[in-house]
């Protein structure tokens, strides 16, 4: 049966990854890993939800091993293509993985970094990923780190957006404990909400929180390209503002992501 992300497997570098707003976001969320990642005891890298690997090619092109894992088989062939691309076949080795049922004992190493960007988190339910952040000690080194991208249950942007569309049912559509039936092109993708307290509190038997960053407060969400691919000064004024925003932990609950950032006990 096919993942819910086969279908877009092709397109999504072209309608995210390499948009105007897919890049600014990435950047943001890598500026926040190049000042870690120097800080990380070794060099093994394990990626959930990979998507098309593009932050595989960027941790391999810094000298890091990465295990670029996803549940979709398409966006692991667009993650294969990238590693021979790139001459990083050495670097990356993609591997199917269903997070509903993440087994510990699939991986013969421990990883210096368990690492999920862009909301690859919310498409498992708060069961999983309380079983996840369970789990995650077992493979990971001491001290290791989980960093995770993740959509909280309120985005400011999104609430405007649907203001002024006059969709007022929409507006707190994220703000609900039970899955959100999104539209990805045409696919009904199942998508959980949460918040940073949440994952604080799940993760707190095992980790410390060491940091939160709004990304996507000023930066609006990637759906918007459309109307900002015409106002470019405007999307590099709201990038100017995201940068000087993305201290303000306070704002993680009100981004379109959040970046949190834990450490093994």
């Amino acid at each position: 049966m096919a993942a819910p992300f086969d279908h877009i497997a092709s397109a999504y570098d072209s309608v995210f990854t390499q948009s105007a707003i897919g890049q600014l976001q990435r950047k943001q969320v890598w500026r926040y890993l190049e000042e870690i990642t120097p800080q990380l005891s070794g060099l093994e890298i394990l990626e959930l939800n990979c998507g098309t690997g593009e932050d595989a090619v960027l941790f391999s092109e810094k000298g890091f091993n990465i295990v670029a894992t996803d549940v979709s088989e398409e966006m692991l062939k667009v993650t294969q293509q990238k590693a021979h691309q790139f001459s990083m076949q050495s670097k990356i080795s993609s591997h199917y993985l269903d997070l509903d049922s993440f087994d510990e004992t699939l991986f013969d190493k421990k990883f210096d970094l368990v690492f999920s960007n862009f909301g690859g988190l919310n498409c498992i339910n708060p069961e999983s990923f309380k079983k996840l952040l369970q789990k995650l000690p077992l493979i990971l080194s001491p001290k290791g780190r989980f960093i995770a991208v993740v959509m909280p249950k309120f985005c400011l942007w999104e609430s405007i957006y649907f203001l002024t569309r006059f969709q007022f049912k929409n507006i707190f559509r994220r703000w609900t404990s039970t899955e959100v039936v999104a539209d990805l092109h045409g696919t009904a993708v199942k998508t959980w909400y949460f918040k940073p307290s949440q994952i604080k509190m799940w993760s707190s038997e095992n980790f410390k929180v060491i940091s939160r960053k709004p990304v996507g407060f000023a930066l609006p969400p990637s759906y918007l390209e459309n109307f900002f691919s015409s106002r470019k000064r405007l999307l590099f004024g709201l990038n100017v503002m995201e940068k000087k925003v993305s201290g303000f932990s306070f704002l993680s609950g009100m981004a379109d992501h959040f970046i949190i950032d834990l450490r093994l006990r």
